[in-house]
């Protein structure tokens, strides 16, 4: 189970060990996209029709799908989260330079 001082290492260590499919490579990422259209849709309802605490916890839900998946996908090919979005960011930081706040 996981706790409140979550790390993206522990994140992607619960993830590989409830849910690990290295020769579905093609399943996760179509499950990965039709949760971001999940994800699309919630907040397509709260443009239209105004936040309200449900709302806002299926958002909350829908992202953590979408992390699941972008998780699962990142231990598939064998690739740390945690040093992807250090180098990253490194890279962008460079790139946009000025143009960040």
């Amino acid at each position: 189970m996981l706790k409140k001082e979550l790390t993206i290492q522990a994140l992607q260590a619960h993830i590989k060990k409830i849910d690990f499919q290295p020769d579905k490579k093609y399943e996760v990422v179509l499950k990965l996209f039709e949760e971001v259209g999940e994800l699309s849709e919630e907040m397509r309802k709260e443009h239209q029709r105004g936040l309200s605490e449900k709302r806002k916890d299926k958002i909350k839900y829908e992202l953590y799908d979408v992390l699941h998946y972008v998780t699962h996908i990142a231990n598939i090919y064998g690739i740390d989260l945690e040093d992807a979005i250090i180098e990253k960011d490194k890279i962008n930081e460079a790139r946009y330079e000025g143009r960040r706040k």
